[in-house]
């Protein structure tokens, strides 16, 4: 008999393995009854600094069963069970755009139902594309085709690896068990704020492709998808650049479109091919960066080095109830770094990025603030502009490829930071104001929502830094689909993901990428 056991509380002070059977004796779930125990998911309680505690959800397996009508918090364990599904066209050819999470998934889906997925990736593998990355930083010399944003594994291989999502899916699982099996560490099955880092991550994706060609599929890494050849609203074919920069034509039914949410020239050769698509909401702003043992001290008091304990994590919210705009921290990176993400000529910005044990310096997030479809006009590239228009002023403030950066006692004056800084930060930095670089609401969004946070005294400091600009946290533009994932215009074109912009991380991404397959390339066995 399998049970689930919640809201198993325990003091991180205690021996936590020996507390939960005394826990669990106490609900009346005997020690020599139980046969195994599986953590469903592991979470910290920290409201109160003086007893931070674990909470537990549990999945017991039990050697006679019980009546479950004389317990409380515990429920029957029901194994959810997917419905069978066959595919429509075994062995049939499908193209992939890009090899992100989205795409990567697809691919693994398709070639597990007897599909060759066929996948097309501007970047390069992930081996090689760690190395023009780091030569980047070094030298300057920046390859537009692969980099922080482009390759393999896309934008999410050089972040934190968060998993966390807000969505609910079937597929959760099914995400979750295939990275445990390509590398990851299995502690993402039950941790409640799973991630896996970039270390890790580089091993995942390459597993995954290895296991995705095993089963049939073909990858073409450095070849970019120029042109989606469409007749009579009909997917008809890709024209690719290749490695020898010849333009070579590939006839083709069916596209997953899965770009990440930086393919900037590709949003526009959709448009040239009339794919009905749209403006999209996002945010914009700053990294601010901490020392992570300030986020231990804010976020677990004195219990700040204590050795079960993760570095300690945030996410802060604030609405402007005047405005009513959203300021938030976003993808914070524990023990992380800043780094320079831009993949195109003469444009700067930065994102976040962590290693899988977080064990750096400094702690990082982005403080952004909501952009709203018509802040910039109709046009349904005027956020997009925008962006750009951000990345070429930091390039032109700097001089070269780095960053801005400026003390939050500074920013709060509106005055330049006269000092150097002590950052993670590795490339070139200029000190310049951030009210001369964003528009006013977003400066003073910003402003709000740190005098809001700032009640421990943690947001506002000298040695607290914003580095920037942060312009890329989603998709400036979402290409539109019908209920099953397909173009609402084009026939077999299938666009999936957080580039398309039905996805918000890796996670859902992932999810996104799997759901796509099933819905139109297989049915379900009666």
């Amino acid at each position: 008999m399998k049970i689930n056991v919640n809201n198993i509380i325990i003091p991180v002070n205690k021996e936590q393995n020996s507390h939960i059977y005394m826990e669990l004796d106490r609900l009346g779930i005997k020690k020599e009854n139980i046969e195994n125990i599986i953590w469903n998911k592991r979470s910290i309680d920290s409201r109160q600094k003086r007893e931070i505690k674990f909470i537990y959800n549990l999945q017991i397996t039990l050697k006679t069963s019980i009546d479950l009508d004389k317990y409380e918090n515990i429920s029957l364990a029901r194994d959810e069970i997917l419905p069978n599904r066959i595919p429509k066209n075994k062995g049939e050819e499908i193209v992939i755009i890009g090899c992100g999470p989205a795409g990567l998934f697809a691919a693994l889906r398709l070639a597990e139902y007897g599909y060759i997925p066929i996948i097309y990736e501007m970047g390069e593998e992930v081996d090689q594309r760690d190395k023009s990355t780091e030569n980047f930083v070094q030298t300057s010399t920046l390859n537009t085709f692969s980099n922080i944003q482009f390759g393999e594994g896309g934008a999410g291989t050089y972040s934190d690896g968060k998993l966390n999502t807000r969505i609910r899916s079937e597929y959760i699982d099914k995400v979750f068990n295939e990275f445990t099996k390509c590398g990851a560490n299995k502690d993402i099955l039950w941790d409640y704020r799973p991630h896996i880092g970039t270390d890790i991550l580089k091993i995942v994706v390459k597993n995954l492709r290895e296991k995705i060609k095993s089963l049939g599929g073909i990858f073409n890494f450095n070849s970019k998808v120029e042109n989606i050849i469409i007749k009579n609203d009909e997917i008809n074919g890709i024209e690719v650049l290749s490695k020898n920069k010849a333009i070579e034509k590939i006839y083709c039914k069916n596209i997953i479109l899965a770009i990440g949410h930086s393919a900037r020239d590709t949003y526009k050769m959709l448009y040239r091919n009339k794919i009905k698509m749209e403006s999209k909401p996002f945010a914009i702003g700053m990294r601010i960066e901490h020392l992570q043992s300030d986020i231990n001290k804010m976020q677990y008091g004195k219990f700040a080095n204590y050795e079960l304990l993760p570095p300690a994590t945030y996410a802060f919210t604030y609405n402007d109830k005047i405005e009513k705009r959203g300021t938030f921290t976003f993808c914070m990176c524990p023990g992380g770094e800043i780094i320079n993400a831009t993949s195109e000529y003469n444009k700067n910005l930065v994102n976040g990025m962590s290693n899988s044990d977080r064990a750096g310096k400094f702690a990082n997030s982005a403080l952004v603030v909501g952009i709203k479809e018509k802040d910039f006009g109709n046009d349904i590239f005027s956020l997009l502009k925008f962006q750009e228009d951000l990345e070429a002023k930091t390039f032109d403030i700097v001089s070269e490829y780095g960053a801005i950066y400026q003390n939050t006692i500074d920013f709060m004056k509106n005055t330049k930071t006269k000092s150097s800084i002590d950052t993670s930060y590795k490339m070139k930095l200029t000190s310049f104001r951030t009210d001369e670089l964003f528009p006013e609401y977003i400066v003073e969004n910003m402003k709000k929502a740190l005098l809001y946070w700032n009640k421990n005294d943690c947001f506002i400091g000298k040695n607290i830094n914003l580095i920037g600009p942060e312009t890329r946290t989603s998709a400036p533009v979402r290409i539109l689909r019908n209920k099953t994932g397909e173009s609402l215009n084009i026939k077999g074109l299938y666009p999936v993901g957080e580039g398309a912009g039905y996805a918000g991380g890796i996670t859902s991404s992932a999810v996104d990428g799997i759901k796509i397959v099933d819905l139109n390339f297989t049915e379900i066995k009666e």
